[in-house]
C-alpha cells in the first residue's frame, strides 16, 4: 500500500517536575508527532524531537528538513522510502523513520521487534528514571525500589562533587544490597576530579558512570576505565567517536545508544552490532521522547537483546511528563512487555 498522506503536528510536552542535569534545565519538550498514512487508512506514528544537549540537531535545523523529506513521501511504499531516506538531523530523520518502519510493519501484520530482526519476545529491563541526584532523590529511589527496579538511574553534575559523594553514600545506605545505581555525569567533570570521584564511587553499589569527562578523549577515558571496578559508558560524545572512525577499540566498556542521535532505529542497529562484535555492551536510552518516541524505542531494546547480551535499558522516562501524546509502555516490576499487536503499539490520544 503507497503512503496518501504525511502531517507534522508540533506539540509541547510539560514536565511535572523540570528535568535537571549537568547539561541544564528543561521545563518542557517540544517536536512533532509525524503520522503517515496508507491507501487503507493505516497510520504509522514518529516523534521528531531534537536535544541539543543530547547531540541532535537544533528544532529550527529539523523543521526544513522534515518540510522537504514529506513532500517526496505521497505515492511511496513505506518500506522503500525508509530505505531511501537521506542523512540529515538525526532526531528529524529518527522521527520520520520510525514512521515508516511503523507503519511498514503494520503493513506485513508484524510487531516492530520482529519487522527489526527480533525474535520471541522476552520482557526488557529497565532501569528507573530517578532524575538529579539531589535532597529528594533518595525518595525517589525508595519508591522505585518498591516499584521493582534494581538499576537506578541518576544525574550527577549538579552540585559540588563533595555534595554529591555525601548525597550518594547516605542514598546507598538506605537501598536493598541487590539494587544497583547508574550514575550520568554529563561530562561535568575535569580528568582529576573524576579519578578522584571513582576511587571513592568504587566502594559503592554502582552498575555504571556514564559520560565522566568534559573532554572525554582516549587516553583520559582509558585511564578511568583502568581504574573504574564498573563500566564507564560513552553517551553524548559517541557519535564524536563514530565520525572519527575509533570504535575499535573504545576506551569504555559500554555505549549508551539514542536513536534520535543516530538517525534512526535501523543506523543503531547497525552501530550496535559493530559494538556486538568488539564486546563492548549496548543500553537503549531515551532523549526524553514522547509515548510516540519511547514505544519504537522498547522494541529496539527487544531486538538488541535477542541479537546480543541481553541488558538494562534506559526507557522510564514517560512519567516525568504532566501529560502525553499516547500512553507510554507500561513498566511493571522493571520490566516492559510487549504485545504481538503490529506496529510499535503507540496509540494516539483522542
Amino acid at each position: 500500500m503507497r503512503i496518501v498522506d504525511a502531517v507534522l503536528t508540533p506539540y509541547r510536552l510539560p514536565f511535572a517536575t523540570p528535568w535537571r542535569s549537568a547539561a541544564g534545565l528543561w521545563h518542557e519538550r517540544r517536536g512533532w508527532l509525524i503520522r503517515i498514512t496508507d491507501q487503507s487508512g493505516r497510520c504509522g506514528y514518529g516523534d521528531a524531537a531534537p536535544l541539543p544537549a543530547s547531540g541532535t540537531e537544533t528544532l529550527s535545523e529539523a523543521k526544513p528538513w522534515l518540510d522537504a523529506q514529506l513532500t517526496t513521501l505521497i505515492g511511496a511504499m513505506p518500506e522503500s522510502a525508509c530505505r531511501q531516506l537521506p542523512a540529515g538531523c538525526p532526531a528529524a530523520r529518527c522521527g520520520l523513520e520510525t514512521a515508516l518502519l511503523d507503519l511498514h510493519s503494520k503493513q506485513q501484520a508484524l510487531p516492530l521487534y520482529r519487522l527489526l530482526g527480533g525474535r520471541d519476545m522476552h520482557p526488557v529491563r529497565i532501569n528507573a528514571a530517578i532524575g538529579a541526584l539531589d535532597q529528594q532523590a533518595g525518595g525517589r529511589a525508595v519508591a522505585a525500589v518498591a516499584a521493582g527496579y534494581s538499576i537506578l538511574k541518576l544525574k550527577l553534575g549538579c552540585s559540588p562533587i563533595k555534595t554529591e559523594l555525601s548525597l550518594l553514600q547516605r542514598l546507598c545506605s538506605q537501598l536493598p544490597g541487590e539494587v544497583r545505581l547508574r550514575l550520568d555525569a554529563n561530562r561535568a567533570w575535569q580528568l582529576d576530579e573524576a579519578t578522584n570521584l571513582i576511587e571513592k564511587l568504587n566502594h559503592l553499589p554502582i552498575e555504571c558512570l556514564e559520560e565522566p569527562l568534559h573532554e572525554p578523549t582516549p587516553q583520559g577515558l582509558k585511564a578511568l576505565q583502568s581504574l573504574a571496578r564498573f563500566d564507564l559508558a560513552l553517551d553524548e560524545s559517541l557519535p564524536r567517536y563514530i565520525r572519527a572512525q575509533q570504535l575499535q577499540p573504545l576506551p569504555v566498556k559500554r555505549i549508551v545508544v539514542k536513536p534520535a542521535c543516530l538517525g534512526g532505529l535501523v543506523p543503531a542497529l547497525t552501530l550496535i552490532g559493530q559494538a556486538h562484535q568488539s564486546a563492548v555492551a549496548c543500553v537503549i536510552t531515551s532523549c526524553l521522547e514522547s509515548s510516540a518516541g519511547l514505544w519504537p524505542l522498547c522494541h529496539l531494546a527487544a531486538t538488541t537483546d535477542a541479537l546480543t547480551t541481553p541488558a538494562v535499558h534506559g526507557l522510564a522516562t514517560g512519567h516525568w511528563f504532566s501529560h502525553d501524546l499516547g500512553t507510554p509502555p507500561v513498566i511493571a516490576n522493571g520490566r516492559v512487555t510487549l504485545g504481538s499487536e503490529p506496529g510499535t503499539g503507540f496509540i494516539l490520544k483522542a
